[in-house]
């Protein structure tokens, strides 16, 4: 993460944008300050885009957006699911930033006729996902408030038809290095670079570690523990009201808040089975990862929040 965040810090003297993405479930969880602080800070367009939004709460989520944007004037905070976005709103979630960075003083960089745009964002909230959306579909952008002659009335994306530039995976961490830039417009010049993801230093709470495990922010590193954090799901689906949900799926006849409980129903139901010795007995560690795998894909509802 350090060494993520000085590879940024390094290459803002050469970036024109930034573009944060982050998990629209738990929009104060997790992110870095030092990230606004030390790389935008009031300088550079700034756009958030809170990702997953269909699996939060509306109510929500219009909250934080407007005390992020209250804290943070010059970000634009835009809310979206990446996974089933269509052209024509990224066209304008794109087309937008760009329009600000045109507009915005370029300082040491006037005479540079090229644009450089970076993603950044905490790990596994969709940052490959959108630059590799940018890259593959077509761009257009028309012109809207922009008097600028070199700004043509749409652009196109030139990487179509050319294979991906990074990997991107479900698990947190793929993209592990800054990746190189890749140009997505010719006239003007416009290039986009993906980077690691930057976690906060140091998670305010055991409750925010538990809210970035369960959206998958942080890797499960030790299987044993999954247990404690598929209590905090329960925990959760308990306190939103989604007892009906978690009891079907589970085949539960009615609410619980025992973990093992549910667990051993789901492992019945799964076949989640591990041997004991000479025994074979109920997986309860295969039936946490399972249970917390569809809280994060909203398998027992998708409007509230982690």
């Amino acid at each position: 993460m350090h060494k993520g965040m000085k590879d940024l810090e390094q290459s803002l003297s050469r970036v024109d944008g930034i573009i944060e993405v982050h998990d629209a479930r738990i929009p104060h969880s997790g992110r870095n300050p030092q990230l606004y602080k030390r790389l935008v800070a009031g300088y550079k367009p700034h756009l958030l885009i809170l990702n997953k939004s269909d699996l939060a709460d509306p109510n929500y989520l219009n909250k934080s957006i407007e005390y992020i944007q209250s804290e943070q004037s010059n970000t634009q905070v835009v809310h979206t699911s990446l996974a089933t976005i269509e052209l024509k709103e990224l066209t304008n979630i794109f087309g937008n930033l760009l329009e600000q960075i045109v507009e915005s003083p370029r300082f040491t960089r006037g005479s540079t006729p090229e644009y450089n745009i970076i993603v950044c964002g905490i790990p596994n909230v969709g940052k490959s996902t959108f630059s590799m959306l940018i890259k593959k579909k077509a761009i257009f952008l028309w012109e809207k408030k922009i008097n600028l002659s070199f700004v043509v009335n749409k652009l196109r994306n030139l990487f179509a038809n050319k294979t991906s530039c990074e990997q991107v995976g479900a698990s947190p961490g793929v993209t592990r290095t800054m990746s190189e830039k890749v140009k997505i417009s010719n006239r003007p010049k416009v290039f986009i670079r993906d980077t690691p993801g930057i976690l906060e230093p140091r998670l305010k709470s055991p409750d925010e570690s538990f809210r970035l495990l369960l959206a998958n922010c942080i890797p499960i590193q030790q299987r044993e523990l999954s247990d404690i954090i598929a209590d905090y799901g329960l925990f959760l689906l308990n306190k939103y009201n989604k007892q009906r949900l978690y009891m079907k799926y589970c085949e539960l006849d009615r609410p619980t808040d025992d973990i093992l409980t549910l667990l051993t129903s789901l492992a019945k139901i799964k076949h989640c089975t591990q041997v004991y010795g000479n025994k074979r007995g109920y997986d309860l560690t295969g039936a946490a990862l399972h249970f917390i795998n569809e809280i994060n894909k909203g398998q027992f509802g998708k409007k509230f929040e982690f």
